[in-house]
């Protein structure tokens, strides 16, 4: 699923990213991925110049890899130091 991009992994980091900044359910149900599309949407003009340059053979990274790869990152950042209430 995350590494196809065409959804995130829902795995515990992904997860525990999305709960905490509070974009998702965090269940792997059509609610959870609407949330994320309308995230991903919102904040596009943030997104995009980062994806376009994220690029595989000249194909840039799917959205739902960037929002992937974006709230593992938080969720490792909260399970790393348990004492923060919410990632940077």
């Amino acid at each position: 699923m995350g590494t196809l991009g065409c959804v995130p992994a829902y795995d515990r980091y992904f997860i525990a990213g999305i709960k905490n900044q509070k974009v998702a359910t965090g269940n792997y149900n059509l609610k959870s991925i609407m949330q994320l599309v309308d995230f991903y949407e919102k904040n596009s003009a943030r997104f995009e110049p980062v994806r376009e340059k994220m690029k595989v053979e000249g194909t840039p990274y799917p959205q739902m890899k960037m929002i992937d790869m974006g709230f593992w990152q938080v969720g490792l950042e909260l399970d790393t130091n348990k004492r923060i209430q919410t990632a940077h």
